[in-house]
């Protein structure tokens, strides 16, 4: 059994499942997976979820890349690495855009909504105004 430390994915993973509408098989078959045992495996934390397959899981479950990407990582490395790492990434955005990504993830609930042509528009009024 993985340590109990890396147990956030494993709720993250069981909450999208859930949310998607989709069988752990279809999720585990969408993802690359060749049985549904796998996503059992994660949400119990019984296996690390392979960083390579990220991308592709987190497809499957429609939920944000970017914030299942972060708890994949935590699977793999101490927090204060993680974190250095992260400020590394982070280096190609100023700091407003940071700030906005992090105000719009807030509002949406973390729910990644897409950016459609209606919600484009109302975020452009926000700078006509």
């Amino acid at each position: 059994m993985i340590e109990q430390a890396n147990r956030p994915i494993a709720s993250y993973i069981e909450k999208w499942a859930n949310a998607s509408g989709r069988s752990y098989r279809d999720i585990a078959l969408m993802a690359g997976f060749e049985k549904a045992d796998i996503i059992h495996m994660f949400i119990a934390g019984k296996h690390r979820v392979p960083l390579d397959c990220v991308p592709a899981l987190a497809r499957a479950l429609r939920c944000d890349a970017h914030e299942f990407w972060t708890l994949a990582l935590q699977q793999y490395f101490k927090p204060e690495i993680l974190q250095e790492v992260q400020e590394l990434s982070k280096r190609d955005r100023s700091a407003n855009e940071r700030a906005w990504i992090d105000a719009l993830r807030s509002v949406s609930g973390h729910a990644d909504p897409e950016l459609t042509h209606d919600r484009r528009e109302r975020l452009r009024q926000v700078f006509l105004d």
